[in-house]
């Protein structure tokens, strides 16, 4: 068999994403307002059309963030599905009261455990880039939601400075605009819009907002498989212990990279603010 060499792109794969997550989880939420913003998930909602009514599947829903935003826009709790690998992450879901009667399911979102035809938005805000396959996860989304629905993914967009880009694509996949555009096509959806988002303490760094619909015409779309997802397919033990130390050593990698590009866009996001609170209108004046 051919052996399969693994990417710098720390992150871009399950087992080292849930470990970083074992630990991320515990501080996430206080850490989590330095790197995005409800403004951007709002311009992403508003750019899928999710409103109340809807039956929708937060994938890689995390703690739950964006989820809590699709309730603000009316959707009912009984109605929203959040799914995603990190125990840690959505145990801090479970505990939001406004999402006791919202179905949380943990498991990979590259093999969906639901019903073809089931959503009528499928969102996803910070994950994409996560799955080492993206076009078979952006696939099983589209099974998912029903005809003439909606697909919108959420992330950033790959830095222009060339060691944070160095750095960035270390630590995690960072995609440009053509590669979210491209996974979106060849996943098969059709009426593609995207948008820049931006935090509104950082107007110059962006991510992306990107949707597509299934085809009403589209009468099936086949489930993945496991052996969709990885070129090695399921390895027995003796597999699992050949790579690991590869996957240890790529994680510290990654980590490291992470140590340097975490407090640099705190830092960056702390000065912002500063920034946006003095040039806002004191009261009275």
């Amino acid at each position: 068999a051919e052996l399969y060499i693994m990417p710098i792109e720390g992150l871009c794969s399950q087992p080292e994403a849930r470990w970083f997550y074992a630990f991320y989880s515990k501080v996430y939420e206080h850490l989590q307002p330095f790197f995005t913003s409800p403004e951007m998930r709002e311009a992403g909602l508003d750019l899928a059309g999710v409103s109340a009514g809807m039956d929708v599947l937060d994938v890689g829903a995390g703690t739950g963030t964006l989820s809590m935003q699709v309730l603000g826009r009316g959707v009912e709790a009984r109605r929203l599905t959040l799914i995603d690998q990190s125990e840690g992450m959505l145990s801090k879901a479970r505990a939001k009261p406004e999402l006791a009667d919202s179905t949380l399911v943990l498991a990979d979102a590259h093999v969906l455990p639901f019903e073809s035809e089931s959503f009528d938005r499928v969102v996803s805000s910070g994950s994409i880039y996560y799955f080492p396959q993206p076009i078979v996860a952006i696939r099983e989304q589209m099974r998912v939601v029903r005809r003439g629905g909606v697909v919108l993914a959420m992330g950033s967009l790959q830095p222009k400075p060339r060691l944070l880009r160095l750095l960035a694509t270390t630590f995690n996949r960072f995609p440009t605009e053509d590669d979210y555009r491209s996974w979106f096509v060849q996943a098969g959806l059709t009426d593609i819009k995207a948008i820049r988002v931006s935090n509104p303490w950082n107007s110059e760094q962006y991510a992306m907002a990107i949707c597509g619909t299934r085809p009403a015409q589209l009468c099936h779309v086949p489930a993945a498989k496991p052996t969709d997802i990885s070129p090695t397919g399921q390895p027995g033990l003796a597999g699992k212990l050949f790579y690991l130390p590869m996957r240890v050593l790529r994680f510290s990698v990654a980590m490291g990279a992470f140590a340097v590009l975490g407090p640099l866009q705190i830092l960056n996001a702390a000065l912002g603010m500063r920034r946006l609170k003095t040039r806002a209108p004191r009261p009275g004046i």
